[in-house]
């Protein structure tokens, strides 16, 4: 017989799973989020920040350079990068991205939310799926779901719409992993392994430290059956996973790994204590209230880790499920779980442990939080499925803490002799936010355990309608405070996404005295507050912001001395870069007042610090001024300096000493000293109309021609002697080059970008580029698609065997 309602059941009572209403929910939920600004954006979702400036346009741009076959070198990101490289983080093993890439360009900006809607829904039914290995009750596991992704995690990382990617998907790896030791069911890890490492390489290297430790906290489980031969087989899985993933983790690996901010280390007291005292307050206090939003530190107000994504509230239920199921089970079967608890909650309040999930990188992030949170929601759903009276016992804690961080809000400031209250937080409308949404949270929690428990009333099917009412109030609040944070949207719309159509660089170049049909590309520069936005323009510039570019990019600005974090941003006053660069346009940004008519537009004739520059044109909202002083792609020098002679000099001399002399490296300098000719600098040297003369004397050498594609470039030249031939493309190990047909090695000159030595007369030059990395990633992933096939074929062959021979043998008669 079967028990009714012990462990075993009747095949007629097997619970009918959620996962359809899941994904109707998550979906449904998240789009109503977006809804108020869809509707003012005429269904396009605007947010802020990153969103506005980096997601938008990274989609627009990735999605015309797939269509169009242009992978290889990317001429539209910053001076130039290795497409996959700098993507990869972003957005290129995202099948969600892919989606894109089935509609036509104009569609893409208003693809966005649903996009992220549909992130939400998958995050939500994976993250179901594992819980459920664990949970026999569909309705918490459902309630388990939407609160993995709706969590603060997730509002938080709106912002960064890609991180969504990763979250969607890691629940597999877990339940993969469950499967494999748990069930002896093989392939499901592989496969999990291969999606989270072809996803984001930022985020598979924080899973691996996770499943590391994960599986010592579950050998702590005596009902977890581990053997050598099942850990020979989670290593098998998770090889052959990696190596399917390695057409794009292995090029991108390759382009990420000379970037000099993976390279940054914590040292001394920065190992073992956080630098700022409110860091630990905030993390506690992210996971117990509605969190704060990116670069809006609030309540506990700091400069750092604004961007850190700290976040993690868990809509109604707070940490009163987790802290009740950490009360009631600390032992036996499930004690593991409160012991990963205590691990993780040590290791994000210790700087050295934190940082082992960015591979001990000086830089603080939180960036993993979301992998506790689904051991956070496991344990949510296990205390209202086995025994919802335990929530009792999480309510009171969670009711302090609360009050005592939206108390903080509300202690006294002294401010030049007057004493106020509500003035610690920084943003008080989001502190408003905070202190209401998580009242309500509080209120709707108790009602449920305090009332709808005590009645005995369907409580499963009230607390699911609960905690979808709860997880939208949570999200839409963020996220309609998000949008307000924003500018101007219709601007934006008008002049970003659509400003394409309102430039005309065909009337600009037709009526310019350096145009030449043969060599006309050219870069263009922007004024402050428009990121990006030339990558809707479909236009070269050399402002970029983005953070992960060609780390030749990063070498070049640091040893001149220039900033370049997440962003090239360089200030006018380093004019002599736009010359270099071949930088033709700046597009100084009209007034709001201008450009919305209240004022007369302004058009004056130069900009202070950018000399060489005229006024040609106003569009699109911005006066343009054409360098005078264009250098065209590709040209000679006849000296060359030295680092130590670079660094003598000042911050803008440095800028100027790059127009008159190639900078070489001792060992360069010995080879082509032949050729070239030392340049010893003077202060004379270093005046405006010595700038001009010098960028007149690189015009003069020149490329007659210069095309180029998504795969390299062609130029010619015509040389009255051997020279070098200069090309502001930053270096590459994926470049290789020709002249007149012969391969010629390439020399990394000007800290960054590349040089070729051309006899002297008429010179055919020839770059290819083909992506580092990416042969070797394409013959490993057909190798490991080839082993997952034989892998499974063996385990089938295997089983089917032990199945004959575990059949009884019919006697002869």
């Amino acid at each position: 017989m079967f028990k009714k309602n012990g462990l075993l059941k009747s095949p007629d009572s097997k619970p009918k799973e959620k996962y359809l209403l899941l994904f109707a929910v998550a979906f449904i939920g998240m789009m109503i989020s977006f809804i108020p600004s869809m509707i003012v954006n005429k269904g396009i979702f605007l947010y802020y920040g990153d969103f506005n400036s980096q997601q938008m346009m990274f989609y627009q741009h990735c999605h015309d350079a797939v269509r169009s076959g242009n992978m290889g070198w990317d001429w539209g990101t910053d001076l130039g990068s290795s497409f996959v490289g700098s993507y990869a983080f972003y957005l290129l093993g995202s099948p969600f991205f892919w989606l894109t890439t089935l509609f036509p360009s104009g569609a893409v900006p208003y693809l966005i939310p649903w996009l992220l809607a549909l992130k939400t829904a998958i995050a939500a039914i994976t993250a179901y799926a594992y819980i459920r290995f664990f949970v026999d009750n569909t309705s918490a596991c459902f309630i388990g779901g939407l609160l993995y992704a709706f969590s603060g995690f997730q509002t938080y990382n709106v912002f960064f719409n890609h991180f969504h990617d990763a979250t969607a998907f890691f629940p597999l790896m877990l339940l993969g992993f469950e499967l494999l030791v748990q069930k002896n069911k093989k392939g499901p890890f592989a496969v999990a392994v291969a999606i989270c490492a072809t996803i984001s390489y930022f985020f598979f290297a924080c899973e691996v430290v996770f499943v590391i430790i994960y599986f010592f906290l579950r050998c702590l489980d005596k009902d977890f059956e581990i053997d050598m031969k099942k850990f020979g087989l989670l290593i098998l899985e998770a090889v052959i996973g990696v190596m399917i993933s390695a057409v794009i983790f292995l090029p991108s690996a390759l382009s990420v790994m000379g970037n000099y901010r993976v390279n940054e280390r914590l040292y001394g007291l920065d190992l073992v204590i956080y630098g700022e005292n409110v860091r630990i307050p905030r993390i506690i206090q992210s996971f117990f209230m509605l969190s704060d939003m990116p670069a809006r530190i609030n309540i506990l107000n700091s400069d750092k880790a604004r961007w850190a994504s700290m976040a993690g509230y868990l809509p109604m239920f707070s940490m009163a499920g987790v802290i009740a199921f950490m009360r009631t089970r600390k032992k036996g079967k499930d004690s593991w779980l409160t012991k990963a608890i205590i691990v993780f909650g040590i290791m994000a309040c210790v700087p050295i442990l934190n940082s082992s999930f960015v591979l001990f990188n000086a830089s603080y992030y939180a960036r993993w939080y979301y992998m506790p949170i689904l051991l956070m929601c496991l344990m949510t759903a296990k205390v209202i499925a086995e025994n919802k009276d335990d929530l009792k016992k999480g309510f009171v804690p969670v009711c302090v803490v609360c009050a005592i961080f939206i108390g903080i809000g509300l202690l006294p400031t002294n401010e030049n002799g007057v004493v106020s209250y509500g003035k610690v937080p920084e943003y008080i409308e989001l502190y408003y936010i905070q202190a209401i949404v998580t009242i309500v949270m509080i209120i709707m929690l108790g009602t449920l355990i305090y009332v709808v428990a005590e009645k005995k009333l369907d409580y499963m099917k009230i607390a699911s309608a609960m905690t979808a009412v709860a997880v939208v109030i949570c999200m839409t609040s963020s996220i309609v405070y998000g949008v307000s944070q924003g500018t101007d949207n219709t601007d934006y719309i008008n002049r970003a996404i659509n400003g394409g159509d309102n430039i005309n660089m065909d009337k600009l170049e037709s009526g310019s005295e350096n145009y030449n049909a043969d060599n006309n590309f050219y870069r263009i520069d922007t004024s402050e507050n428009v990121d990006n936005w030339c990558m809707f323009w479909k236009l070269s510039s050399m402002r970029c912001f983005h953070s992960v570019v060609s780390t030749s990019i990063m070498d070049f600005y640091s040893s001149i001395g220039q900033t370049r974090d997440v962003a090239s941003r360089m200030e006018t006053k380093v004019y002599p870069l736009r010359s270099l660069f071949s930088v033709k346009y700046y597009f100084n940004e009209l007034t709001e007042s201008e450009r919305k008519g209240i004022t007369e537009v302004s058009k004056p004739e130069t900009l202070a610090n950018l000399y060489g520059f005229e006024y040609v044109d106003t569009q699109n909202g911005f006066n343009i001024y054409e360098n005078k002083y264009y250098v065209p792609m590709g040209f000679t020098y006849d000296y060359y300096c030295l680092d130590s002679d670079i660094q003598k000099a000042s911050e803008v001399d440095k800028t100027s000493m790059l127009m008159k002399a190639l900078v070489l490296t001792p060992e360069q300098a010995a080879k082509y000293n032949n050729i070239l000719s030392y340049y010893s600098f003077k202060g004379t040297d270093y005046s405006t109309d010595q700038y001009y003369q010098n960028c007149l004397d690189r015009r003069a050498n020149s490329c007659s021609s210069f095309s180029y594609d998504s795969y390299g470039f062609n130029a010619k030249i015509d040389l009255d002697k051997d020279n070098l031939v200069f090309f502001s493309v930053p270096y590459d190990d994926g470049w290789s080059a020709k002249v007149n047909g012969q391969d010629v090695e390439i020399e990394k000159v000007d800290y960054g970008f590349m040089a070729v030595l051309c006899p002297a007369g008429s010179n055919d030059i020839q770059f290819t580029y083909e992506t580092k990395g990416l042969f070797w990633g394409k013959v490993i992933t057909a190798v490991g698609f080839g082993s997952l096939i034989v892998y499974l074929g063996a385990v089938r062959f295997t089983g089917r065997k032990k199945k004959e021979e575990a059949q009884p043998v019919e006697k002869n008669a």
